[in-house]
């Protein structure tokens, strides 16, 4: 018999509203925070930095941008930072295996998603080969991260091309705020993770923190029941000081992995890498602040039939903020990136050259206005790529603050994606004659985009933000003659609304709802058409939404849910799903945390792929311990 999933969530959900109303005066050990620590008119004031590239109030933003907190992190039950990025309403997040995902924001999402820009502590992610993120690299201490700022729609003028319909930037927490020890271990039958991480001072000057990161994950099981061997193991290691010399500030970081399991395939890869960053933070004699960041990155992966990959890049950047006359603001900044990508032939995968050198440079200024009630900001960087030389990246926003705590703001962009090596490179077979003979004349995909948002409190109990927005593109990639040749050769338009609304009805309970309505008209720009290259762009739902349930209860334990509806996918065709999320959760001690949570509770879905050969996701049940003496 299946199981009405809405039905019973809303009962469970108004049952428990109840019982959290009773639990409102009932006292909470000090570790943990509680629904009451901030009201929501307190999380509106919470300062975000995406946006405009320094601090700004969340409801001030003139952008369409959502916070996730560590602590909604904490009470969501992620395993993982795909999984904590679910709780972002303004995201298609769908998982692919048992550690790959597909993540993007307002559509065009599949396996090599290649237009949303993710950034962890400032430094970039995304990966030369395709423009995107494998997201089994990049593994965090989950209790670590301060915030993750989520903004949908183009940021190019601050943070470079291929930031065409998202930003996804994760800020993990100071090391001054993890002194002490952590440990903390989550377990099921399908794998799990553990993570030890020690904090402590560097004499007079600063603080630090090392951590360690094991995980594992077990097969996952098509629909008719056969194993995916997509299980596999990483091991994890890294550190953060941030230190005081003088009157700066300087932040060291780094990260080092390796994963997999021999022999390797093209679900489950092996890998390495690993990261060093440096930012220091002063002001010169005048005041005025600027930023000095470096960072060191390698990547290597190899799944022996797709991907044989091996990349490390530099990258250096500066930012100011010159001291102007009041209620004028000016940030201005540039950098420079290079890297070393090499691929190696594998049985079904050539890039010709093998090896390649990239280099970027970028120069930006943007400039913002208070004239009364009203904040106008105008920017435009100059970045230069090794492919199509220097492209034009501005923005225009206006936005106008009403005196009942809201904000109402439009926006005009032009962004671009430039072309990464599987656009002009990329040759299928590895060996002649081709399928797939390259790109050599690809250029940049480029997005015109219009925003109008609202944001704003209704009360002290209740708050939202919506935004529709058009985005019209042109030079889409797609594939022209035989052997296909990439080419510039889509167009069209996206357009939709993005929603979300807090509610807390007590101090003990709080309710978001969260809601994204998509639809695409893509074409070809010249004859002929075929039938793969605009389905090839991305598999995306007409709509998606989720409510996410949080109660204080009774005896210092937290009820969480989060309920999530997919619509069907079109091309390949995934049914449309339902699934819901929980966790029950026990402070034992102000140092000891236990946690069951489960997961996909409902029926078994196909989340993304063929449904006859894609992953299956089931029920999973964890226990979490978190224990910090």
């Amino acid at each position: 018999m299946k199981t009405n999933i809405p039905c019973y969530a809303s009962l469970a959900f108004g049952v428990l509203a109840c019982m959290a109303a009773g639990a409102a005066g009932q006292t909470v050990a000090a570790s943990t925070p509680g629904l009451a620590e901030l009201s929501l008119e307190q999380l509106g004031d919470l300062p975000v930095t995406s946006v405009s590239g320094r601090p700004e109030s969340l409801r001030s933003a003139p952008a369409s941008v959502f916070v996730i907190s560590g602590e909604d992190i904490r009470r969501s039950g992620a395993t993982s930072l795909p999984e904590a990025l679910r709780l972002a309403p303004n995201l298609q997040v769908a998982r692919l295996s048992a550690g790959q995902y597909a993540i993007s924001a307002r559509g065009f999402n599949n396996a090599i998603a290649n237009k949303l820009l993710v950034l962890i502590d400032g430094r970039t992610i995304y990966s030369t080969l395709f423009s995107g993120v494998f997201w089994d690299f990049h593994d965090l201490v989950l209790e670590d991260i301060e915030r993750i700022e989520v903004v949908s729609g183009p940021g190019g003028t601050l943070w470079g091309a291929n930031a065409v319909n998202g930003i996804i930037n994760v800020i993990t927490r100071p090391a001054a705020a993890t002194q002490g020890a952590l440990v903390s271990v989550t377990r099921s039958r399908a794998g799990g993770q553990e993570a030890l991480r020690w904090g402590g001072r560097v004499g007079d000057l600063g603080t630090f923190r090392v951590y360690g990161l094991a995980i594992d994950r077990d097969n996952t099981h098509t629909a008719s029941g056969s194993e995916v061997p997509d299980a596999a193991t990483k091991h994890q290691v890294g550190f953060r000081t941030d230190l005081a010399l003088g009157t700066g500030q300087l932040t060291l970081q780094g990260d080092a992995y390796r994963g997999g399991d021999e022999p390797a395939n093209n679900f489950a890869p092996t890998m390495h890498g690993g990261n060093l960053l440096a930012r220091w933070e002063n002001r010169f004699a005048d005041g005025s602040p600027y930023r000095v960041q470096a960072y060191y990155d390698v990547q290597a992966r190899d799944d022996v039939n797709l991907f044989r990959n091996h990349m490390a890049s530099w990258d250096l950047q500066f930012t100011h903020e010159p001291q102007l006359r009041a209620g004028h603001q000016l940030l201005w900044g540039g950098g420079v990136r290079t890297a070393r990508d090499e691929s190696e032939p594998s049985p079904v995968v050539r890039f010709i050259p093998a090896s390649r050198r990239l280099n970027w440079w970028n120069l930006f200024a943007q400039h913002q206005v208070q004239k009364g009630p009203w904040q106008f900001t105008a920017g435009v960087k100059a970045e230069r790529n090794s492919y199509t030389g220097v492209e034009w990246l501005p923005n225009l926003r206006a936005a106008y603050e009403h005196a009942n705590h809201a904000t109402t703001w439009a926006a005009l962009s032009r962004t671009v994606r430039a072309p990464a090596r599987i656009d002009r490179e990329f040759f299928l077979p590895a060996n002649p004659p081709f399928i797939i003979a390259g790109g050599e004349g690809f250029q940049s995909e480029i997005a015109r985009v219009a925003e109008i948002g609202h944001r704003g409190q209704a009360g002290s109990d209740l708050s939202y933000s919506g935004t529709v927005f058009l985005q019209r593109y042109t030079g889409l990639r797609g594939g022209r003659d035989f052997p296909v040749v990439i080419a510039n050769r889509i167009e069209g338009d996206v357009k939709g609304l993005e929603a979300w609304a807090q509610w807390q009805p007590t101090r003990a309970s709080r309710l978001t709802l969260g809601y994204l309505r998509l639809h695409k008209d893509l074409r070809f720009s010249a004859p002929p058409a075929d039938a793969t290259s605009i389905a090839n762009l991305g598999d995306d739902p007409r709509s998606q939404w989720s409510l996410r349930a949080q109660f204080d209860l009774p005896q210092r334990t937290e009820l969480d849910l989060q309920l999530r509806r997919v619509g069907a996918l079109p091309a390949p065709a995934v049914p449309a799903y339902t699934a819901l999320d929980a966790r029950l959760g026990w402070q034992v001690t102000p140092s000891l945390e236990l946690s069951l949570i489960a997961q996909n509770l409902g029926s078994r879905h196909v989340e993304f792929g063929d449904p006859a050969t894609a992953s299956k996701f089931g029920r999973r049940v964890f226990v979490r311990v978190v224990w910090q003496p």
